[in-house]
């Protein structure tokens, strides 16, 4: 698959979640996002980073 759809339908799934009022339907949403974010985890391991630290650590 695409990694852009990937990435595309993952934060639409997350919005919908945080939009939804119903708890199931932010369940289902959450659901589908984490469905997406394991697909693009899956098959495109190289494209997560994390977030740089704001402050880097100590030496």
């Amino acid at each position: 698959m695409d990694l852009n759809y990937l990435f595309r339908r993952e934060q639409i799934s997350l919005v919908n979640a945080q939009r939804a009022t119903e708890s199931s339907a932010r369940a289902a949403h959450a659901g589908l996002a984490r469905g997406y974010a394991g697909l693009i985890a899956n098959g495109h391991s190289r494209y997560r980073f994390r977030k740089a630290p704001a402050i880097p650590p100590a030496l």
